[in-house]
């Protein structure tokens, strides 16, 4: 049950947001906004259905590419010889 409001949190990020989810999970957005918060938690029913329809979701949310690791900020051929040691 601890893990469901970050996956909340991710789905919201995945989709655009909050919105978009509650309309997926068919609740009001003030419901979502009050689980992310933990204020309140989905009746253990609705739980199981909504962190599987939500995992679905992220499974087919786009995959963005993220930058190489080794890149850098700036290019060495940039940087005045000078300054390098």
């Amino acid at each position: 049950m601890h893990d469901f409001p970050r996956l909340l949190l991710n789905a919201s990020m995945a989709m655009g947001t909050p919105l978009a989810v509650a309309q997926l999970l068919e609740v009001a957005p003030q419901l979502v906004y009050r689980w992310m918060a933990e204020l309140e938690q989905p009746s253990a029913a609705h739980l199981g259905a909504s962190r599987a329809r939500l995992e679905r979701a992220l499974n087919n949310a786009p995959r963005f590419a993220m930058p190489h690791p080794r890149r850098r900020a700036t290019d060495l051929r940039t940087i005045p010889r000078s300054t390098i040691r």
